[in-house]
């Protein structure tokens, strides 16, 4: 990507996270990360990864009331 696109879509980006705000009240981060293979055959190798995370949101402030 080149430095006028990777301009655009960083200001693109800036525009989305100002018009939906709710997405930086979600924090994800990855607890563990596991990965099996196993050689099926000489040319076939089956793979299988496992990621555990917690997501933690904020709390959601009450409707304003009548």
């Amino acid at each position: 990507m080149n430095w006028f696109e990777q301009m655009c879509r960083n200001a693109g980006l800036a525009v989305h996270h100002m018009r939906h705000p709710e997405d930086a009240a979600t924090q994800t981060q990855e607890v563990r990360r596991t990965i099996e293979e196993k050689k099926v055959s000489p040319t076939v190798t089956l793979r299988r990864t496992t990621i555990e995370e917690v997501q933690v949101q904020a709390p959601q402030p009450p409707p304003p009331q009548p």
